[in-house]
């Protein structure tokens, strides 16, 4: 029975000027505090907090998963809301993360369908544990089957 988990903090939003000064601290706090209870833990702190890297390592601890293993997954940063596309939200809006590399036109935005695709395909018997204190990301983490 395994237990890892990717803590990511991002402060740094280059090109905003909205920067943030304790995520990256959280993220060190939530490593700690998860490895005090077995849990392997990897950061991706500023400017490591890429979409392609976010979205690869959520992907790589679930492929990696077997039965009765747990993964966690804990993000501080910004966090907003888009449009829905899908009409799969009752308020219209889709949740998302924003990492590093968000831009200015919110192409690398991270959305809740995004992660929800993700989740579903762990293999069966994995539990997941998404920890995320962001603004606008009420259901960034939809309950899962």
């Amino acid at each position: 029975m395994a237990k890892k988990a990717v803590c990511i903090g991002i402060n740094d939003y280059p090109g905003f000027d909205m920067d943030l000064a304790g995520c990256v601290n959280d993220a060190k706090a939530w490593a700690d505090t998860l490895g005090s209870y077995g849990f392997d833990c990897v950061s991706l702190l500023n400017d490591q907090a890429t979409k392609k890297q976010m979205l690869g390592a959520l992907s790589l601890l679930l492929k990696t998963a077997g039965p009765e293993d747990t993964i966690a997954f804990t993000y501080s940063g910004h966090g907003t809301w888009v449009p829905d596309t899908n009409g799969d939200e009752p308020d219209g809006k889709d949740e998302a993360l924003c990492p590093y590399d968000m831009g200015r036109d919110g192409k690398n935005l991270i959305i809740d369908d995004e992660i929800q695709k993700l989740i579903a395909s762990r293999p069966v018997g994995v539990r997941v544990l998404l920890i995320t204190d962001s603004c606008h990301s009420g259901t960034v983490f939809r309950a899962l089957d």
